[in-house]
């Protein structure tokens, strides 16, 4: 569907929120707390982009949806940035509800890193209307990071936990995440390495994986990464990949036969035997026995300058 860009509101020193109206007066598709859309849009230079982003909540209307700009990503968000304003359209896809709150909980427990607040937030709000027990953690570096602040200030009083890690350190998360009871749910979004942590604690204090659910934000790319060399066994192919390149999409350009969903390191789906080199695991979902044997090429990278996958 295509969407005119009604307002472009600033959050900090790195986040725009977009305020989106369909096109032609036609009403906003129906979506769920942790619901993402995918825009699609092309630069100035011809470039073109695919990236998702969590649905905020709505306003008279709108859709909205928050963009952090990476600096390191794949250059979507700083078009959004740099070249989009109000007036402008774009086209949105359907809401996807590859995040979805789990109603009925004992307890929720929500925890958000940075921009990760984007779905947390619209999961607080949801758990608020329906008078469900619930608390909000919410990590950022500094102050000024902790982005769309009136809308979790508006919930319940001592409802939301504000944490800046740059001054204060990390707080202790198996104090946050709290021993597991049945009935509750875990939902966290942020960082990698803020989710890894977030599952270890959870982990030690006892928490089912099937009640742990994640979503990753942020571009996995380091600025250590160096050139890789792909080769795939099975299909006798070799792929030269560069850093803050993925390794599936240079399959998938390559027209290799492999399985992959969400792109982020979250499903596992794309995931692929290591027969030689050293990875770098940047995904949320694979067990350690899992990663000893393989990787996720979506998001994960290798310290070794050539890599080889039983694909």
């Amino acid at each position: 569907m295509r969407y005119l860009i009604d307002a472009i509101i600033p959050h900090g020193p790195a986040v725009k929120e977009f305020r989106l109206a369909p096109l032609g007066g036609a009403a906003l598709p129906p979506w769920q707390p942790g619901a993402h859309v995918e825009l699609r849009f092309k630069a100035r230079s011809g470039a073109s982009h695919a990236n998702a982003y969590s649905v905020v909540g709505e306003a008279d209307g709108r859709l909205r949806i928050a963009v952090q700009r990476e600096e390191r990503g794949r250059g979507g968000s700083r078009v959004l940035h740099d070249e989009f304003a109000p007036g402008m359209a774009l086209d949105v896809g359907a809401p996807l509800d590859g995040f979805r709150l789990q109603s009925g909980a004992v307890r929720t427990v929500l925890i958000a890193g940075g921009i990760g607040i984007t779905p947390i937030v619209a999961m607080a709000r949801a758990l608020d209307a329906a008078g469900a027990d619930y608390a909000l953690h919410y990590l950022a570096h500094d102050r000024e990071r902790l982005v769309l602040a009136e809308d979790w200030q508006a919930l319940g009083e001592g409802r939301v936990r504000t944490y800046a890690t740059g001054v204060d350190g990390r707080p202790d998360l198996e104090a946050l995440v709290g021993p597991w009871r049945e009935g509750c749910e875990l939902h966290a979004c942020g960082p990698v390495a803020l989710l890894e942590a977030v599952r270890a604690a959870a982990t030690a204090q006892g928490w089912p994986r099937r009640h742990i659910r994640f979503e990753s934000f942020g571009a996995r790319a380091q600025a250590q990464d160096r050139p890789l060399r792909v080769h795939l066994l099975q299909s006798g192919m070799t792929l030269d990949v560069a850093p803050g390149a993925s390794i599936l999409d240079a399959m998938i350009d390559a027209d290799v036969f492999v399985s992959y969903e969400c792109k982020r390191g979250e499903c596992g789906n794309c995931y692929a035997g290591v027969v030689s080199g050293a990875p770098v695991h940047r995904d949320v979902c694979l067990s350690p026995a899992q990663r000893a044997q393989g990787m996720t090429p979506c998001v994960s990278w290798a310290a070794t300058s050539e890599l080889a996958l039983d694909l």
